[in-house]
């Protein structure tokens, strides 16, 4: 009818404030996570490409290689690293993730724990974990290492969520090349949101 007032029913109403209220709930959670995104200008670091554009740091020491990335996750503080090493050496490289470090700067900071270290197995196949956090890469061969590192609150406790978008990470590995002779490998990266894949 001509002049007839719009009405709405209630429950139709308070539907749609309910649908709009999770929207903004929605937009307003933190990020489950993302990437750890490189920072260029480290000592001899280059950056290439896997995943996404320029997502892996590149350092070459002595005849090893070590190309890194990483993701990290809210929910329980965790930061993980793809290690992929390669030895252009004939002698052996030990890489000795026990001694290395990942340092967080920013609020919060600190040294991060690790909790693990794994080596791929390739073809799908299943990850051995390395008890003692050392690793020989044979002169000529590679492998790929995953490091999960953890985030303790201030009263001890593991796995509290914390949003660590923005800050920066440096990651610092020794890795001995040759009897007696140790290089120090270190990547620099900053916590961003998960970028697009290729």
């Amino acid at each position: 009818m001509r002049g007839a007032a719009l009405r709405v029913r209630p429950g139709a109403a308070a539907r749609v404030l309910l649908l709009l209220a999770c929207c903004l709930l929605l937009t307003a959670c933190p990020p489950e996570g993302g990437d750890l995104v490189p920072l260029p200008g480290g000592e001899g670091a280059t950056v290439a490409t896997g995943e996404f554009e320029g997502d892996t740091l590149v350092v070459t020491r002595e005849g090893v290689t070590l190309r890194a990335r990483g993701r990290w996750s809210v929910a329980d503080a965790a930061t993980s690293v793809i290690l992929d090493a390669s030895n252009a050496n004939a002698e052996p490289a030990v890489i000795d993730f026990g001694r290395g470090e990942l340092s967080r700067e920013g609020e919060g900071g600190g040294r991060l724990a690790l909790r693990s270290v794994a080596r791929e197995s390739g073809a799908g196949g299943a990850a051995s974990f390395l008890e003692e956090k050392r690793a020989e890469v044979g002169g000529g061969a590679s492998g790929t290492f995953v490091l999960e590192f953890k985030t303790d609150s201030e009263d001890g406790r593991s796995g509290v969520a914390r949003d660590v978008t923005g800050q920066t990470v440096t990651l610092r590995l020794p890795v001995e090349v040759r009897q007696g002779t140790t290089a120090d490998f270190v990547f620099g990266f900053k916590y961003e949101e998960r970028r697009p894949r290729r």
